[in-house]
């Protein structure tokens, strides 16, 4: 019986061994073969994700090359220097800084037979003049793409293959400032893709990326992929190896042709962890498997000796009184000392002696059946006096339930009448919620006609006023140059000098009204100039950060951050007496947080409240009831002797969607 027990544990033990190691085993290969590949999926994509962010970013830099060549290109000047060539025009804005502070390196001015009228092509490191053969100094054929502008509107885009790498290149015809024709040429900016502006665009979009020339066989021979299978059906290329994967994709010049072969690194941090995860399933498995075993053991041993001292302890007190008669019984003699062996043999006695004790209450049963019987009749007269009672219940039910559906129809009375009050409560609240929606879309529309007046008021200075300004500044110089009588001269000098300044406050007041760097370079930029004036005009030193706004974004909106931020800001010269100012615009997924910060003299509690207040001003009010009908909030922190710090939270999407139909 022993080596039986000991065989049964043994089994027990190797079939938990077994149970363990096919769990362990399969959760291995269902990560392997199952979750493993979907990771790869995701990193791949990933990577996809990364190359079009890199991808977008030329495209960007491309856009914003375009909207200054089309600047330059739509104004009279220019329309009137590629008829006339005159000097001033060169002299005035055609110098090294042009060049240096646009980021160009290229600058062609071209008649519509493609000859040559002026050009420039400069390092901007060197600031030393450099030739391209595909851009040479005795003009491009009249047939070259790059001059075919059949409209005033149209523009060609994109990059050029020189013999110093990729060029940037927006080309525009050359047109009259209100955008109309006869078209007198065409202009041609160039940006190279140095390697300077790859690392700027690199730590912009965190992409780890090199452009490929195609037509250089040495790059081409150690590239891990065949670049003969990328096409339309198959835009991208993968090499996945353990630790990274390496995508690639063709990149095309202006007229579509092929021409360069864009890599990017992307690292598998999702396999890493994968693998990380594999290890810790297997041994984690292995190892509660272990400790599951042991304490299984543990258990079954404790369960066994517990049952068999359970055992024991009854037949001991079964047979306290029986001792010599279990000396008797020869049974005993033919089994063993052993536990189980023990046990047999005093449950054989044990059943024995309870046959004859089953004997024994027969006859016990018997004599008590009749008095059974007595008692069934008296439970019988008990039962009908209990049916009876129940008739009574039953009666009585019968009421209640009559009145429990009267009151169930007086609360459905009730209940109709408050549904149809609720439902016009509904109602008026959905009308609530029209008007607040229209009211919204009003203030988007408020906001986008006063962005389009002050960009038109700005436009008609700058090409009205300010040329007709320039104009008789010229004359005056001509007069000035001119004029042989020393009291005439002096009118003549300080009329220049009066016409200077007013063509300065012009341009100040243009950019004022809106500053074209807000809509041509972005909103980072615009704090920054911004911070430029504040200093010079007032004295505040101010600090500005500013993520990168989102696609959604429209000019207007980026219109209303700016114009917010300066109010508050002259708000601080104004009341704050404050030497220092920090301005911070961080944008996230559910809108934009922008923060004013300043170490003024603050407000107390009582100020914060009120908004009559003289410190809080009308332009605090106008701006708090401006964010609240886009949906935003204003919250106002400020301590006496401190300093203010102002928040605007702007929703992005209720914002972008306003905008959108407004302009629509």
């Amino acid at each position: 019986m022993l080596s039986l027990f000991k065989s049964i544990r043994g089994n027990v033990f190797a079939y938990l061994v077994l149970l363990v190691s096919i769990y362990s085993f399969s959760n291995y290969f269902i990560i392997n073969l199952i979750v493993s590949p979907s990771h790869i999926a995701v990193e791949r994509q990933l990577a996809q994700e990364e190359m079009e962010r890199f991808t977008e970013a030329l495209l960007r830099e491309g856009e914003a090359l375009g909207v200054l060549a089309h600047d330059w290109s739509a104004w009279d000047d220019t329309y009137e220097f590629v008829q006339s060539r005159y000097q001033e025009y060169i002299t005035s804005n055609l110098p090294n800084t042009t060049f240096t502070n646009g980021g160009l390196n290229l600058l062609h001015f071209f008649r519509p037979d493609g000859s040559l009228v002026w050009s420039k092509l400069l390092d901007l490191e060197t600031e030393e003049e450099i030739s391209l053969t595909e851009f040479p100094s005795t003009g491009l054929p009249g047939d070259h793409p790059l001059l075919h502008h059949p409209r005033p509107d149209s523009a060609i885009n994109g990059f050029v293959k020189t013999e110093l790498g990729p060029m940037l290149v927006s080309s525009h015809p050359i047109i009259t400032s209100e955008n109309t024709g006869p078209i007198a040429g065409t202009l041609i900016f160039g940006r190279l893709l140095t390697e300077r502006l790859m690392t700027k665009l690199r730590k912009q979009t965190k992409v780890r990326c090199r452009l490929i020339n195609l037509s250089d066989p040495n790059e081409l021979a150690t590239l891990p992929i065949n670049i003969s299978s990328l096409g339309p059906d198959t835009p991208y290329g993968y090499h996945i190896t353990a630790n990274k994967i390496i995508i690639f994709s063709t990149f095309s010049d202006y007229q579509g042709t092929p021409e360069w072969l864009l890599e990017v690194h992307a690292d598998r941090l999702i396999t890493s962890q994968t693998s990380e995860l594999m290890r810790f399933v297997v041994f984690s498995n292995i190892g509660i498997g272990l400790v599951i075993i042991i304490l299984f053991l543990l258990l079954y041993r404790y369960q066994q000796r517990l049952a068999t001292s359970t055992f024991r302890d009854v037949i001991n007190q079964f047979f306290q009184d029986k001792t010599q008669g279990r000396q008797k019984k020869p049974i005993l003699d033919t089994f063993s000392t052993d536990e189980f062996s023990e046990l047999g043999q005093d449950l054989r006695l044990m059943i024995a002696s309870f046959e004859q004790t089953d004997k024994d209450q027969k006859n016990i049963i018997n004599r008590h059946s009749i008095s059974l019987r007595q008692l069934n009749n008296k439970l019988v007269d008990e039962i009908k006096e209990r049916l009876q009672i129940e008739k009574d219940l039953h009666a009585i039910q019968k009421n209640l339930e009559k009145q429990v559906k009267q009151r169930t129809f007086e609360l459905l009375e009730t209940n109709s009448v408050l549904q149809r009050e609720i439902e016009r409560r509904k109602g008026k609240e959905k009308e609530l919620i029209k008007h607040r929606k229209r009211l919204r879309s009003l203030s988007s529309e408020l906001m986008e006609m006063e962005d389009r007046e002050r960009r038109q008021l700005a436009t008609d200075l700058h090409d009205q006023i300010g040329q007709s300004l320039s104009a008789v500044k010229m004359y005056a110089d001509a007069l000035i140059a001119s004029a042989s009588h020393k009291s005439s001269k002096e009118k003549l000098e300080l009329i220049a000098d009066i016409v200077a300044e007013t063509i300065q406050d012009v341009r100040t007041l243009t950019f004022e009204l809106s500053p074209p760097i807000l809509y041509e370079i972005g909103l980072h930029a615009a704090l920054d100039w911004l911070a430029e004036e504040f200093l010079q005009k007032y004295g505040l030193i101010i600090t500005s950060t500013c993520d990168e706004c989102p696609k959604c974004t429209t000019p207007a909106f980026l219109a209303l951050i700016f114009r917010t931020i300066r109010e508050l800001l002259t708000n601080v010269v104004r009341h704050a007496n404050a030497e220092k100012a920090e301005v911070e615009v961080r944008c996230t997924g559910k809108g934009v947080r922008i923060t004013v910060k300043d170490d003024g003299c603050g407000m107390v509690k009582e100020q914060l409240n009120n908004e009559d207040s003289p410190n809080t001003g009308f332009g605090l009010f106008s701006i708090r009831e401006r964010i609240n009908n886009i949906g935003g909030t204003v919250e106002i922190n400020s301590t006496k002797d401190v300093g203010t710090e102002i928040i605007l939270t702007i929703p992005i999407k209720e914002a972008c969607a306003e905008s959108g139909r407004t302009e629509q």
